[in-house]
């Protein structure tokens, strides 16, 4: 059933730009969709329209019957003294409402035996538990939970967050709620790894549409069925996660080239022929039906050329450091009488290593780049740099820029590069014409992070320290960024949640958890086995203890490793499900839909038999584990 359909969507920005030109999509129930597009491409504009907060200028929304569309709140929640845990609550105001009627039900009760307020009782009561009544206080708890706020900040007045948290508790109030459709503009922003893991689960098991603007391409992998493409003002709609998005992007771009080929072939060979023969007698009829011909021919336009990219250089042939380039010797650090943020780290990286530093929100990874950019000193302990090592530092707030000079009057002034020389530089980022006189501080964040990317380029720095360089970039910028870094000649040292990101880059992992460093020398794939194989597992009779995987996998302990979290990730897939058809199974309303029950059985059979499957093929690759020295 389509719950909301939007037709030829039409939209003017200042009156004279038009950012949407007859936009067409379609969504159906509990389906996922990803949308992508360039940064201005009117993504965001696009969801305010189809969620009514903003009117189109021409074309039609159209939601199913009492169909509510939710887009997250973008005005927090300032001066608010309500504490988070009864902001979630709030989603679930008909449920509480059922809940006090039934305990002034119960009293009743106790002194009134009417069969009729008995029978109201039971029906209140069958309604309380089919809509998720028991259930409500664990789910605001499981999102609060899932999206990184500890229990003791669950009575914290909303006010009291910062601008990030807020975010995440207005994503968490909708996601709640359970609108028909889900409308998600880049949700992973603010999220730790963890939370974004959880986000993923919530919207894949959501019984909600959900419609989702991200950058994050795996993101977009794990959760999206369908992927729109909204480019030129118009929508595109590809099968598929965004992997499956690339790829047949790239077929239809071939075969339209292809097509356009030969039909321009066939044209200039019409054309030679009326050319040639158009004035002879013997050929002027089947000249002039040429021509006909190639009047009636339709020009195939090949695939546009993509938009101007980001052009990174950041130079392979920096100046050559020495073998250590930075290191932490018992660095303690913390912020007043707060228990330390750091303990005792230690720490050493090596020329053209490339780090990646993760951990949960709040455990301190900016502080580490902070004290690795000389911005902190310790309380204890030493941090140095290495023979020979200039390092750069992009902070995630990009504080190095002045909001109140011009684009080219800031990258001049921290530069030292001339004006033609600077503008040149600022071309690459793509900042030309006029918009190098724009005020930084006009800038979206977008252009901003393009703006320190292109003074990081300028610094011929051989140590990069990088705090979420991706922030508030489009899909391409990323892209372009993710080339340079790899030709990069110096050592690179960054924070990232971008696990794209993490998975090109990385060539070893840190990380920061209760203040302490942990070391996992492989990339971002060698992490993720090494926790997940670690990690306690669910339905633990049948599973027993991982032995730690060693650091310098070979080929087929990282094949054996790869297979193993990929069957685990099946079997807690499976488990999950079964797990929701054995609650349905338990509950009486279900058998008296014969079609439903008996499709439930049926799949709650099948997941079983799977499952003892899964358990096999878990229990053989173990065995091969331990052949291959895991």
């Amino acid at each position: 059933m389509k719950v909301l359909v939007a037709q030829n969507i039409v939209k003017y920005l200042g009156g004279a730009v038009k950012v949407l030109a007859g936009a067409t999509l379609e969504i159906e129930a509990g389906e996922k969709l990803g949308l992508v597009g360039r940064n201005g491409a009117g993504k965001t504009t696009l969801l305010n329209i189809l969620a009514g907060h903003t009117e189109p200028d021409g074309g039609t929304v159209e939601r199913a019957g009492e169909s509510k569309v939710g887009l997250t709140d973008q005005s927090l929640y300032a001066g608010v003294d309500r504490p988070v845990k009864d902001e979630l609550l709030g989603a679930f105001a008909h449920l509480i409402r059922r809940e006090r009627e039934l305990r002034e039900l119960e009293a009743r009760l106790q002194s009134e035996h009417s069969p009729a307020l008995l029978e109201r009782y039971g029906r209140l009561q069958a309604e309380f538990e089919r809509d998720g009544g028991y259930e409500y206080r664990a789910r605001a708890a499981s999102a609060l939970s899932g999206l990184g706020f500890d229990r003791e900040d669950w009575e914290r007045p909303v006010g009291s967050f910062s601008g990030g948290e807020q975010s995440r508790i207005a994503l968490a109030r909708l996601l709640l709620s359970e609108p028909e459709v889900i409308l998600l503009d880049e949700p992973t922003n603010h999220l730790d790894l963890k939370a974004i893991e959880w986000l993923e689960g919530f919207v894949k098991g959501a019984k909600s549409a959900v419609l989702v603007v991200s950058h994050d391409r795996h993101f977009l992998d794990e959760v999206a069925d369908s992927i729109l493409e909204l480019e030129d003002g118009r929508i595109t709609r590809y099968a598929g996660n965004y992997t499956r998005y690339v790829a047949e992007k790239r077929a239809r771009q071939e075969s339209l080239e292809r097509k356009a080929k030969a039909n321009r072939a066939r044209r200039e060979q019409l054309q030679t022929f009326i050319e040639r023969y158009g004035a002879k007698a013997t050929k002027a009829k089947q000249a002039k039906s040429k021509q006909k011909l190639l009047q009636r021919m339709e020009e195939i336009d090949t695939p546009r050329q993509e938009a101007r990219a980001m052009r990174v250089d950041l130079g392979g042939g920096v100046q050559r450091a020495g073998r250590v380039v930075l290191e932490f010797e018992d660095v303690t650090f913390g912020y007043g009488a707060d228990k330390p943020l750091l303990s005792g780290a230690n720490l050493v990286l090596e020329r053209g290593e490339r780090v990646a530093l993760l951990g949960p929100n709040g455990s301190g990874k900016s502080t580490v780049m902070r004290l690795a950019a000389g911005e902190l000193e310790p309380r204890s302990g030493l941090v140095r740099l290495g023979h020979n090592v200039s390092a750069a530092y992009q902070d995630q707030q990009l504080a190095n820029l002045d909001p109140e000079k011009t684009v080219l009057e800031e990258v001049t002034e921290a530069t030292g590069l001339d004006p033609a020389d600077a503008r040149s530089l600022l071309g690459a980022f793509l900042f030309s014409g006029e918009e190098v006189f724009k005020r930084v501080s006009s800038l979206s964040g977008g252009e901003r992070n393009r703006l320190s990317l292109a003074e990081l380029v300028a610094s011929g720095a051989n140590l990069l320290l990088l705090d979420e360089p991706t922030n508030n970039l489009d899909i391409p910028a990323r892209e372009a960024l993710e080339r340079a870094l790899l030709e990069y000649g110096g050592t690179l040292f960054f924070i990232s949640h971008d696990r794209y990101f993490l998975r090109k880059l990385a060539t070893r992992v840190l990380e920061l958890e209760g203040g302490e460093l942990s070391d996992y020398p492989g990339g971002y794939d060698y992490y993720r086995a090494h926790r997940q194989l670690d990690a306690p597992r669910p339905q633990g009779g049948r599973r027993r203890p991982r032995k730690r995987l060693r650091p310098g996998m070979d080929d087929r302990q990282s094949v054996v490793a790869s297979r193993l979290v990929a069957v685990e990730g099946e079997i807690e897939a499976a488990e999950r499900r079964v797990n929701r058809l054995e609650k349905e199974l338990a509950t009486a309303e279900l058998y008296a839909d014969g079609e439903r029950s008996r499709k439930v059985v049926l799949e709650h059979r099948q997941l079983k038999s799977a499952l003892e499957r899964l358990y096999e093929d878990w229990e053989e690759l173990l065995k091969e584990a331990e052949e291959a020295g895991l």
